[in-house]
């Protein structure tokens, strides 16, 4: 059952993005809209610090329950095109605390000035320059909307490329096909409190340019499989993504692959970002931090 809480949320997101915003805004706009300050503080016990890691500039994220050895990578949403570093960092800092690790958040390249496959290329040396010192199975894999299709296309590409893969990920609301063959369904658009199918499909084509979109890279959901690390798949029932991650839970599933696959029911698009508002967003970062504790080498506790 839906929390009051959550419903409330619902309502008041569905208002503003269905009600109150304009269609068809710039990316310009978008942009400004996204780099608001936020009114969510980090939470108590958890620091954050200005670095880089293979020369692209990022956050360190440190609860003070964190493990020596393990490190979340996180990949921040915002199609390709957006960053929103004073939301994200609050729940890469709940997730880091769930899980009991230090989080580097990188600030990977953003489309149209740098389209694909800038991005992954960054994600790549990234998680690169990461296992040169430390163990694979030292590190987690997590990102939400375009980032967690962009952490798919990393699992993807370390795998084809012969590296050693993460000891597991977690994908929130990830932005699997970017053909949008099942998000354009009307039930879905209809649905949707929060993304609106135009305004998602243009930064995606920001984001491939003259590339093909069915491309697994820029489109995981039409990935062979095989060989990818535990997955934990979250979306939410309502939104025009859920479609393809279901898609993609199923396609990995048949292909060996050991997925979970959890389908919230009265939420928002990646609304564990808005944990401090929705009970929701708590019990699902509860959750991804179990699911990542248990993949964990020697577990942490």
């Amino acid at each position: 059952m839906v929390s009051l809480r959550g419903r409330l949320f619902y309502v008041t997101m569905k208002l503003f993005f269905r009600g109150i915003l304009p269609t068809g805004l710039s990316l310009k706009t978008y942009r400004k809209i996204s780099n608001q300050p936020f009114f969510e503080p980090m939470p108590r016990g958890i620091s954050r610090t200005i670095g880089s890691v293979a020369g692209v500039p990022g956050e360190w994220i440190t609860p003070s329950n964190a493990a020596a050895t393990g490190i979340l990578l996180y990949l921040h949403g915002g199609g390709y095109v957006l960053k929103t570093p004073r939301v994200h960092r609050v729940l890469v800092g709940r997730l880091a605390r769930a899980a009991g690790v230090t989080a580097f958040m990188p600030d990977y390249r953003l489309a149209p000035e740098h389209p694909f496959p800038a991005a992954l290329d960054d994600a790549v040396a990234v998680y690169r320059e990461l296992i040169r010192t430390r163990n694979p199975a030292d590190i987690i894999l997590t990102g939400d909307s375009g980032g967690g299709g962009l952490a798919a296309a990393l699992l993807l590409k370390l795998r084809d490329s012969g590296d050693p893969l993460p000891a597991a990920a977690c994908l929130i609301s990830a932005m699997l096909d970017c053909t949008f063959v099942s998000a354009a369904r009307a039930d879905a658009q209809k649905r949707d409190p929060f993304l609106r199918l135009p305004d998602v499909a243009m930064m995606a084509k920001d984001y491939y340019g003259d590339h093909d979109p069915s491309d697994p890279l820029i489109s995981p959901v039409f990935a062979d499989f095989h060989g990818l690390p535990p997955l934990l798949v979250h979306a939410s029932q309502d939104e025009i993504l859920c479609p393809e991650a279901v898609r993609y839970a199923e396609y990995a599933k048949s292909a060996g692959v050991d997925v979970t696959l959890k389908i919230w029911e009265g939420m928002i698009h990646a609304f564990p970002l808005f944990a401090g508002f929705v009970p929701e967003g708590k019990t699902a970062i509860t959750e991804i931090g179990a699911f990542f504790r248990q993949h964990l080498r020697g577990e942490v506790v």
